[in-house]
């Protein structure tokens, strides 16, 4: 009886999470720098990439736990290739990493 209460709670654990944790605030970031892009603040831009970096720094945990370690590494190199891009002030290199970060996100999160 004690196995069968065990398995339906972890059931219901597992199925009342529906929505990655964390997940929208990269997301929001990822948006907020492509709307940057229609017209450039390089400066405005800069920074909130470096904060994207902080946050991934922050919760890299939380992708070692749901995402598997080449996943994780290819966010980290997107989003330092992210940081190269906008200090080269390069529009299209950085759209196309913006592009691949998100794309990235999207892999993790997704189960």
């Amino acid at each position: 009886m004690k196995k069968v209460i065990v398995l339906l709670c972890c059931l219901l654990f597992l199925t009342a999470c529906t929505s990655p944790i964390g997940g929208a605030a990269f997301f929001d970031y990822i948006n907020a720098l492509e709307k940057g892009l229609d017209e450039p603040d390089w400066e405005e831009i800069s920074m909130q990439a470096k904060k994207l970096k902080k946050m991934y720094e922050k919760d890299k945990w939380k992708f070692q736990l749901i995402g598997d370690e080449g996943e994780y590494e290819e966010l980290y190199k997107s989003i330092n290739n992210l940081l190269a891009t906008v200090k080269e002030k390069d529009t299209l290199s950085t759209r196309m990493e913006i592009a691949n970060t998100r794309s990235l996100l999207e892999d993790i999160y997704s189960l």
